[in-house]
């Protein structure tokens, strides 16, 4: 036989058929599941727990208000302050003492600290009187709600202590209090002071406006009046102490200062001292020697080196007369030479009797007279040459000999100079060394003296580097409790709760709601669905009748496609016995039964259909079909006792044949595996179309694993929203070792609440298109959305 999965695909195994899984029937290629169905699932899951997402808002927004109404009413106060960013320095105020001179965000957040400080506040304290104040000094009364809760405040507050306290150390120092900013010692001896401290603290919000330099100092109290009035004494108590801290920083720096200007007038005096001495003890007291020996040197230097310059040029000159003298042609080369008037004239002669001695030796010959007296007149001209350039050479050599003294006797000049000048630039040089010194103790002095003169004339200008932008001014209505945000804040987080609440439900669920939870778990292809039945026909007796009066109801065509899932999934041979059984009783299967026997024949007149109830310890078919005389017995007629006539009735509504069976049926495994059962059976298969046996819970006793292997094709009843699932896997289980022919039915379906699953199985179709089952589908949904009626009460 074939078997037909919940989806409606046909599986022929060779040797054994059963209806499969989706999973594992061929189904086609699917697009894969969009991200969008996780979204559908959490927002069916809301709709499906609002009630208790909403309770847990409700309850958490009661516990508000109750908390809300014994809450005190209290009243916010603020000030602003703005930080100077434009502090005027009055002659030269240096910058540790004039403020805020560069304004950064450490520093800011600094002063924001120092508003906030035990000390600042211990000064408000002191000024308004409040730790005799009965709301701030810790002496008023709790309320209601403090002292509910005070024990669980005890609680944490041990179980912190003993998880955060720091081992024992032995001879552990006592650390001093230092009050901030002043350096006073804080006081806090007297514990309402503390009291009163600590509650100004925590009442104490100091924030920075936006990007601004305002500072917003917020006081909230129980009084409107003295909200405002902490708010603006802080405010003013902040100025005073940047004054005060300016004013003892002014003081310790003119004492330190004078102190220090004593010291420099000390050093200068006897740096002074020490210069004048040195003058005079090395003879340099009001006379510049040193400086004019300093400058006699360099003149000697510069006038011996010029000596020295004019001998060496001369010597040179000299020379080059000398090298002239044996080659006459090179003496125009000599400066001496060539700006001589009368040798310049002699050399233009001696050129002249040069070219006219040629030309005559050519014309007249070598001993020609005339010839004769022209060389005559060169040779003339030529020693008249001679002795004027010797007599430029000497005079030459009388300047090379008095360049020669001269350079001599500046060489001594310079050697006696430098003599004097050495010691007079040591001394010089240890003069400058000790002036320095008096000259850096004299600058010093003065820019001391100069810091001195400013901080004193300090001292009765300083000036805050805050100044009050407003004052605050009590506000006439309340901050807090805010009604409106605390209630919709608990609400909110009450159904955070409840969501957190509703996951935990969901995860711990341990019931079947869908097709493809049965399958997934099991293994076993699912048939169908049978919607549940509510209003005044959800009795046992009644039930089937309801069915078998409105044919068109979701609950008739569910049962009526559970046969057709089975008939077309076993169309190479259709089953003539199928059993119906369920893991545990009360899951409807005895009314499934009488219901799909009465409305196969109800539809077709000529299908011979025979229910048995083989439930021989309950045997309750007679009371699903509504009987009052259930007639012969199914053991009767095993036993021979009666026929088969006298066991078999036909029910009068549907017209469908039963044999009854009779409670608490002694020895019922031994009568179900006998051969008279097994005959009966044969019979049964000739005489009818199909045979429908109505078999005890599988987990109950045996006798189901029996009737299983007895019939062509069985039928597993599984409760919606109540069998669980350990219990169906262990029924299903031992099932399949019996026999392979097994689908499952899920029973009594809530069609309102299976469609806030959208599981899009059998009973989200009921349910979505109940009007296409006709007006009698009609009336059965609109019933099933106002009470609920089950199909069937106990099987």
């Amino acid at each position: 036989m074939g078997s037909l999965s919940r989806a409606d695909h046909i599986v022929d195994e060779p040797n054994q058929n059963r209806i499969l899984p989706a999973s594992e029937a061929p189904l086609p290629a699917l697009r894969p599941v969009e991200s969008s169905d996780e979204l559908w699932d959490w927002l069916r899951l809301l709709n499906r727990r609002k009630a208790l997402i909403i309770g847990c808002g409700l309850i958490a927004t009661a516990l508000m208000a109750l908390i809300i109404a014994q809450a005190t009413p209290l009243y916010k106060a603020s000030s602003r302050i703005m930080l100077d960013t434009r502090t005027s320095k009055l002659v030269g105020t240096e910058a540790a003492l004039s403020g805020f001179d560069t304004l950064n965000m450490g520093a800011i957040q600094t002063e924001l600290e120092v508003i906030q400080s035990e000390y600042l506040i211990g000064r408000v304290v002191d000024k308004l009187g409040l730790a005799n104040n009965p709301e701030f000094n810790g002496t008023k009364p709790p309320g209601f709600i403090d002292n509910a809760l005070q024990p669980l405040r005890d609680l944490w507050s041990i179980g912190i202590s003993t998880l955060l306290a720091p081992p024992p150390k032995p001879q552990e120092a006592t650390v001093a209090t230092v009050a901030p900013r002043t350096g006073r010692p804080a006081e806090d001896s007297d514990p309402r002071r503390r009291a009163a401290i600590g509650a100004v603290a925590s009442r104490l919000t100091v924030t920075l406006l936006g990007r601004t330099f305002v500072i917003l100092i917020t006081v909230e109290s129980p009084d409107d009046s003295m909200s405002a009035r902490i708010a603006n004494a802080i405010a003013d108590a902040y100025l005073a102490d940047q004054v005060e801290t300016k004013n003892e920083a002014n003081r310790r720096a003119t004492e330190w200062l004078e102190q220090r200007l004593a010291e420099l007038r000390r050093n200068l005096q006897i740096a002074e001292e020490a210069v004048a001495a040195y003058r005079r003890d090395k003879g340099l007291a009001g006379s510049p020697e040193g400086a004019v020996s300093t400058q006699t040197l360099s003149d000697l230097n510069s006038r011996y080196t010029a000596a020295k310059g004019r001998r060496i040029e001369r010597e040179g000159r000299l020379i080059a007369l000398s090298k002239a003298s044996l080659n006459p042609g090179e003496l125009a080369n000599i400066p001496e030479v060539a700006g001589n008037t009368t040798l310049a004239a002699l050399r233009i002669q001696d050129v002249e009797l040069t070219r006219k001695s040629a030309e005559l030796s050519s014309q007249l010959g070598e001993a020609h007279p005339k010839i004769q007296q022209v060389r005559n007149e060169l040779a003339s001209i030529r020693s008249r040459f001679i002795t004027e350039t010797q007599r430029i050479t000497l005079a030459v050599r009388a300047e090379l000999d008095a360049a020669t003294s001269e350079e001599e006797e500046l060489k001594e000049l310079v050697d006696k100079a430098a003599v004097i000048s050495g010691t007079a630039s040591q001394y010089e040089a240890e003069l400058k060394q000790l002036e320095r010194e008096a000259q850096s103790n004299r600058t010093l002095y003065e820019t001391f003296l100069t810091r001195f003169k400013e901080l004193r004339e300090q001292q009765d200008i300083q000036r805050a580097d805050a100044r009050i932008l407003a004052y605050a001014h009590p506000a006439g209505a309340p901050s807090s409790p805010n009604y409106k945000t605390g209630l919709m804040m608990a609400f909110m987080v009450g159904s955070f709760l409840g969501v957190a609440l509703s996951v935990a439900a969901e995860k711990l669920d341990r019931v079947f709601r869908s097709a493809a939870q049965v399958e997934e778990a099991t293994g076993v292809g699912v048939l169908g669905m049978i919607p549940e039945v509510k209003g005044a026909a959800a009795a046992r007796s009644n039930v089937v009748s309801h069915m078998l009066e409105n044919m068109t109801s979701p609950a008739a065509e569910s049962v009526r496609a559970v046969f057709t899932a089975i008939s077309l999934g076993s169309l190479d041979r259709q089953p003539r016995i199928i059993a119906i059984t369920s893991s545990t009783p009360s899951e409807g299967k005895t009314t499934f039964v009488a219901a799909l026997g009465g409305l196969l024949t109800k539809m077709n007149a000529s299908r011979r259909v025979l229910i048995v109830d083989l439930d021989l310890r309950q045997a309750r078919l007679s009371a699903a079909l509504g009987l009052a005389d259930r007639g012969g017995t199914i053991d009767e007629y095993l036993m021979g006792i009666k026929t088969l006539e006298e066991c078999t009735r036909r029910h009068d509504l549907s017209g469908v044949d039963y044999i009854c069976a009779r409670p608490n049926t002694p020895n019922a495994p031994e009568i179900l595996e006998s051969m008279a059962m097994k005959s009966a059976l044969g019979v049964f298969a000739e005489r009818y179309d199909l045979v429908i046996l109505d078999g005890p819970p599988l987990l109950a006793v045996s006798d189901a694993r029996i009737i299983a292997r007895l019939a062509d094709y069985t039928v597993f009843i599984v409760q919606w929203a109540k069998t669980r699932r350990e219990v169906v896997k262990t029924a299903i289980g031992a099932l399949l070792n019996v026999t392979n022919h097994v689908g499952i039915v899920i029973n009594r379906v809530n069609l309102a609440k299976h469609a806030r699953y959208g599981y899009g199985d059998h009973g989200d179709y009921y349910s979505r298109y109940r009007g296409y089952y006709g007006a009698g589908a009609d009336v059965a949904a609109n019933a099933a959305h106002r009470s609920p009626l089950k199909l069937a009460s106990k099987g």
